[in-house]
């Protein structure tokens, strides 16, 4: 009896402990390379090509095999401010956390230029993600806040341009926002001014470009059927600014 209780105890001991720890950081505030939005298709064109069109342009999703969710936590660790000013910019720090029983994977790089290297150059694929601020004064009243189009980038082919997130591993992001509505261009977006709430969402995408003879044909796969993603919130103030030509309540 007692030989099986040590050479049980001598087994947990040997057993391996999976710890929480920081594997990463990056500084998004710092003007980053061109973002994929605005790259152009192929560095030289195709021999025999006086002009590159747009072919077809596909729209899909990103699945896990085991249909099982992979489970994030993305939350603001920090902010410079809690008051936010209409028209108002603002510093955070992010934490992307994995709390689900699988490995991730995340791109990784500033650097756009992972997008354009594979063994062709008429097929490019790469992974791109991004953090986006998100201010709600009730269930049904969210605003998507403005902020720089500070990208990563991650490519199969690129060594080092993507993060594998183990679970109860986390990284994290310094980045800005600005308190306007991203899509609102006159700027005509009611804020609720005074108690809200403002959470962070992460979005993460694969992207193929494929080229036969002058014309690209592109795909856009979101990984929005593949994470289910834990948001706490930050309680915050906002503060109007008369100087802009916010609607205010």
């Amino acid at each position: 009896m007692r030989l099986r209780e040590f050479w049980l105890f001598g087994l947990l001991l040997s057993a391996p402990v999976a710890f929480s720890q920081q594997v990463g950081g990056v500084d998004l505030t710092e003007p980053g390379t061109t973002p994929a939005t605005a790259q152009t298709t192929g560095d030289q064109m195709a021999a025999g090509c006086n002009q590159e069109t747009v072919g077809i342009m596909a729209n899909g999703v990103v699945t896990p095999d085991d249909g099982q969710k992979r489970r994030i936590e993305v939350e603001i660790v920090e902010l410079s401010s809690n008051v936010l000013e209409v028209g108002g910019e603002v510093r955070a720090e992010v934490r992307l956390r994995n709390v689900g029983g699988t490995p991730i994977q995340i791109p990784w790089s500033r650097d756009s230029s992972v997008m354009r290297q594979g063994p062709s150059p008429d097929h490019l694929e790469w992974e791109q993600g991004n953090l986006d601020f998100v201010l709600a004064d009730k269930p049904n009243h969210r605003i998507a806040l403005k902020s720089g189009e500070q990208w990563l980038f991650g490519s199969q082919f690129v060594a080092g341009s993507q993060m594998t997130i183990k679970p109860r591993e986390w990284i994290t992001a310094l980045l800005s926002f600005t308190v306007e509505d991203r899509y609102d261009t006159n700027r005509s977006t009611e804020f609720p001014i005074g108690a809200a709430k403002l959470f962070v969402e992460w979005h993460q995408a694969r992207r193929e470009w494929n080229r036969e003879k002058c014309v690209w044909s592109r795909a856009w796969f979101s990984y929005e059927g593949y994470y289910k993603q834990d948001q706490p919130t930050t309680a915050v103030q906002v503060k109007g600014s008369p100087g802009l030509n916010f609607r205010i309540p």
